[in-house]
């Protein structure tokens, strides 16, 4: 394995400045620089809070029992209840078989910057991943890509498509999950380690009732040796620790919008567009009936907290007496989670992808709200996979990976297209054709003068000759289609690989199609990459 490092910019304008530092830092988080003094620095900040570490603990603990979880990792929960410890955390939703690479390599770098801050810091610090298990919006996790008949394709996990519960509600039905992935897998090829895959998926299956079971079983097999601790946002069970921070978001919900827009408007001064949608009445909480997740705005004629429909409201009060006897009917939005995670966790540093770097900077105001403060932000790893195959079709069409990321694939292929455009064979062998005829003219009257009883061989003889140059044009046609093909697949090939339907492979492409082509060591391989301190891209030449 080889890496590489190319420069990119990131998505949102806002994330490319920061990973630059072109951004002004101040403007939208606590630490200019997550390097080792901001570490300290933070370390002191939260070693001078209080969490309910104890509760933390005991909750973890049970959660992870359910899943056989490793030693390392139920250590890691034990860490916990050390007053001095610290997490690391990073989160995304619960994708089926753990969604696109970036979910991946966000585990990566939550894991990576863990062991290096404990070492450095000498405190006890955690590699956590939060589960965004109250996501609702399942569309956006019931699927993977796969490549069929030529095409990427979503290969979706057949179910409700009108499924408005938590993900972690969500059920997966056992026989048509395992149908499902043996479809998905199929696709990946035959290999000698596709039934060692197939078994690992099954056993993960054995485990999970719903789709963030999936996830969670997945992730914590993966990364049992490195001792990964997981958080199910969307679990009823830890709502009860929460349930004096929501109450506090209701008491100031006001405060909390009136800060995020006053945020964004900083922010747009800077040049910036803010990322979160919020309206000046949102309350920033979905109200959850274990059916469906309705989002609360508050009407201030009627002084009561209402979902858009009007079919549920709650008074002030209302609402306060269900955060504290009935929390699990309560969850957070992009708004509002952050500021539980900072709630319930000794949180050293937050590893984010571009889009959450860029909406985080708009939540610096809200933080401070609550006496809080925006931990060191850290970008993700960010990364390319070549293959070997790969690497010979790039060679062959002049191109390096760093160019397809950098837009240069479709260039190369319009060059490719005037180089190599069709010659013109009906022109040369209708040219041919007219010259034989007007050679062979005179040939065949001097036959007919020789002797008129030749006239059928001559005449003969003329069309063998004609047929012999149609033979030779239609060799030549489809040697040259044959030649298109496999320069156009190469294309295709490369395309297919780095750029999936124009968006970046990690965006796209899951894990377990590589680990079937590599083995599970392809995932310890990734681990090995450096950490992404200078913001460049990886490119990993396998």
């Amino acid at each position: 394995m080889e890496v590489r490092e190319v420069p990119l910019p990131a998505a949102t304008k806002l994330a490319a400045d920061y990973i630059t530092g072109a951004f002004p830092a101040e403007k939208g988080f606590a630490y200019v620089r997550a390097d080792d003094d901001a570490f300290r620095r933070r370390l002191s900040h939260v070693q001078g809070k209080t969490y309910d570490r104890r509760a933390l603990a005991d909750y973890l603990s049970a959660y992870h029992r359910r899943f056989s979880a490793s030693a390392a990792t139920m250590n890691n929960i034990d860490k916990l209840r050390d007053e001095n410890s610290v997490v690391i955390v990073g989160g995304q939703q619960a994708g089926l078989l753990t969604g696109p690479l970036y979910t991946i390599y966000k585990i990566i770098t939550i894991i990576q910057l863990a062991k290096e801050q404990e070492r450095k810091l000498g405190v006890p610090v955690v590699p956590l991943f939060w589960i965004a298990g109250e996501d609702h919006d399942i569309a956006e996790v019931d699927h993977v890509y796969v490549v069929e008949d030529g095409e990427v394709k979503k290969a979706a996990y057949p179910h409700r498509l009108n499924e408005k519960r938590m993900a972690a509600d969500v059920p997966l039905d056992r026989e048509l999950a395992g149908a499902w992935v043996e479809r998905v897998v199929k696709t990946y090829g035959e290999t000698d380690i596709t039934n060692e895959l197939l078994s690992f998926l099954t056993a993960c299956l054995d485990d999970s009732r719903t789709f963030v079971d999936f996830f969670a079983a997945i992730v914590l097999r993966l990364f049992a040796n490195d001792g990964l601790v997981v958080l199910n946002a969307g679990d009823a069970a830890v709502r009860p620790l929460e349930r004096r921070f929501f109450a506090a978001l209701i008491d100031r919900h006001r405060d909390v919008t009136s800060a995020v827009l006053a945020q964004q408007e900083t922010l747009r001064a800077l040049g910036y567009t803010p990322l979160i949608e919020i309206a000046p009445d949102a309350a920033n909480l979905f109200y959850y009936d274990g059916y469906e997740r309705s989002l609360l705005h508050y009407d201030a004629g009627r002084r009561v907290f209402r979902n858009k429909a009007g079919n549920i409201a709650f008074t002030k009060q209302e609402l306060l007496e269900l955060a504290e006897t009935k929390p699990a009917c309560l969850s957070n939005n992009v708004v509002t989670r952050p500021l539980m995670q900072e709630y319930l966790l000794p949180t050293l540093a937050f590893i984010a992808g571009p889009g959450e770097i860029a909406y985080w900077a708009e939540l610096k105001e809200v933080f401070s709200l609550f006496g809080m403060e925006v931990p060191p932000v850290v970008p993700r790893l960010q990364a390319t996979i070549v293959s070997r195959s790969l690497q010979t079709d790039l060679a062959d069409i002049g191109l390096e990976a760093a160019d397809v990321l950098s837009g240069r694939l479709e260039e190369a292929r319009e060059q490719w297209r005037k180089e190599t455009a069709e010659v013109p064979l009906a022109e040369a062998f209708a040219k041919a054709k007219a010259d034989i005829e007007a050679a062979h003219r005179p040939l065949r009257a001097l036959g007919m003068e020789i002797d008129r009883g030749l006239e059928g061989l001559v005449a003969k003889n003329a069309a063998i000759i004609q047929s012999q140059i149609e033979f030779l044009q239609q060799t030549l046609q489809r040697a040259l289609l044959r030649k298109h093909e496999a320069e156009w697949r190469k294309f295709w090939r490369v395309e297919t690989a780095l750029r999936p339907n124009g968006a970046p492979q990690e965006r796209v492409w899951n894990v377990f199609y590589y680990v079937n082509r590599y083995g599970f060591d392809f995932v310890e391989k990734l681990s090995a990459i450096g950490a992404p301190e200078n913001g460049m891209h990886k490119i990993v030449y396998m």
